[in-house]
């Protein structure tokens, strides 16, 4: 923690070289508690979110995030376009709150880095100035501050603090904006590279929309299909002609649908139900397939760099399964994205880091 600690302190005084100290204890407050202090009332959240966001100029050019550490990020309300649902920003801050489990204790200890930083001449603030307003801040009873006039003046802030593990949702909701949510069935379709958070991202989606999800994963090859020619096949790893007719043509049929969920371990078949609500979400590689048409209202496509890719999947599937993964797996989705162009065609593409 010190050490991944002391570069965000050192990185926010380059990027914000006329920060006074009490900007630096307003990040480590933030970095520790999150946004507690402006989410404890959801109601109270969004007037100041409303009130902030339309009193500022957007600006394409500003950053989206800023990584603060410790799983927090800031949300920068400038880089929030027009049109951006902010009853969906406001429950992403709301429930973001629920991530940081800060204490005053682990906040001394911060605390007690930044002056040992202004002891060996690392940051611009002086030992005894570094005491005595952390002294203070602990005196006033760890109450958060506001920023300084000058960091105001020549910055001037405009953020909320969110959970890093809601950046994607995030550029997805913003993204939303552009689709007719007065239709009566909305489809989303999520696809993308092996672990790059599809599944994560469809569950979070959902929760905030309260809508449906179907995973591909439900409709993986079954071993009576995987013959040699249907392995070969771009993006006949997937039991696609099952997908479509037992869930993807009845999607806009006011009804509820029920399907076989397909169980790669036991190759045996569970009954699901899928409660055709406005919003419906696929999720999972080859949910993008030509077979589909253009069934989905709105397509997104999650991209993760190689080596995050190695490190999610030897995290959540062990060595071996890595090995598949990258010996099998990952060929057959990258040759059905290239084949198919499915990058291209998506409606966003969203970095997953």
């Amino acid at each position: 923690m010190t050490d991944k600690l002391k570069e965000i302190i050192l990185e926010h005084i380059k990027k914000y070289p006329e920060a006074e100290l009490q900007d630096i204890l307003k990040m480590l407050y933030q970095n520790e508690f999150g946004p507690k202090h402006f989410a404890e009332n959801e109601i109270e959240c969004f007037k100041s979110l409303s009130n902030e966001i339309n009193n500022i100029n957007y600006d394409e050019s500003e950053e989206l995030f800023e990584d603060i550490g410790e799983g927090a990020l800031r949300l920068n309300l400038k880089a929030i376009p027009v049109g951006t649902d902010l009853n969906y920003i406001n429950k992403i801050i709301v429930n973001s709150s629920n991530d940081f489990c800060g204490t005053n204790e682990k906040l001394v200890v911060k605390f007690g880095l930044l002056v040992v930083m202004a002891q060996n001449n690392e940051i611009p603030f002086d030992i005894q100035k570094v005491r005595d307003e952390t002294n203070a801040f602990a005196k006033n009873g760890f109450k958060p501050i506001s920023h300084s006039e000058v960091y105001k003046e020549r910055y001037s802030p405009s953020y909320r603090v969110i959970s890093k593990k809601y950046r994607e949702l995030v550029e997805a909701v913003i993204a939303l904006r552009n689709v007719d949510f007065t239709k009566n069935h909305i489809v989303i379709s999520i696809d993308g590279n092996s672990a790059s958070g599809k599944s994560t991202l469809a569950e979070n989606l959902a929760n905030l929309l309260n809508a449906e999800t179907v995973h591909c994963d439900d409709f993986f090859l079954p071993q009576e299909m995987r013959s040699e020619e249907r392995l070969n096949e771009v993006g006949g790893n997937i039991h696609y002609e099952r997908l479509k007719e037992e869930v993807i043509d009845k999607l806009r049929k006011p009804t509820v649908i029920s399907y076989k969920a397909y169980n790669c371990q036991s190759g045996d078949f569970k009954n699901k139900f899928l409660m055709n609500k406005k919003v419906i979400i696929i999720e999972g590689a080859y949910s993008s397939h030509p077979y589909f048409e253009n069934y989905a209202d709105f397509k997104i496509f999650l991209k993760v760099d190689e080596e995050t890719q190695r490190e999610r999947i030897l995290k959540r599937n062990g060595e071996e399964m890595l090995k598949r993964f990258t010996n099998e797996w990952i060929p057959k989705e990258n040759k059905y994205f290239n084949e198919f162009k499915i990058e291209e065609k998506a409606d966003i593409i969203i970095r997953s880091v």
